[in-house]
């Protein structure tokens, strides 16, 4: 696969078994454990999706959704909020923040193959 996915979360369990599980699926994978260290990565490797903690610039995951978009210039990927929270209204909020899709951890491997394969 020639799909590149960014990681970006401040838990070190979640980027190392994501990375690892993806890696093993044949994604290019690169981590990010702060917004700055995700904005900056997603400059270069320009990802196709970005799987990230929406809460990762604090209490504002619309702030995390427009600093990673912008990032990426016109070649925007897709956005997926990954968080412990599971109720409509934290979906519905994930949202109206700019993410693509929300996820609740621990994600199932159908599920994110399944998100995946909409990059192509």
């Amino acid at each position: 696969m020639d799909a590149r996915i960014l990681i970006a979360d401040d838990d070190e369990k979640s980027i190392t078994g994501l990375s690892a599980l993806l890696a093993g699926l044949g994604y290019a994978t690169e981590v990010a454990r702060t917004l700055d260290a995700a904005v900056a990565t997603a400059a270069w490797f320009q990802p196709d999706a970005a799987i990230v903690a929406p809460a990762l610039s604090g209490d504002d995951p619309a702030a995390t959704a427009r600093r990673l978009r912008a990032a990426c210039g016109e070649r925007a990927p897709l956005l997926i909020s990954l968080t412990g929270w599971g109720e409509s209204q934290h979906r519905e909020a994930a949202l109206a923040a700019g993410f693509d899709v929300h996820l609740v951890r621990p994600v199932g491997l159908d599920q994110l193959t399944f998100i995946l394969s909409m990059i192509g």
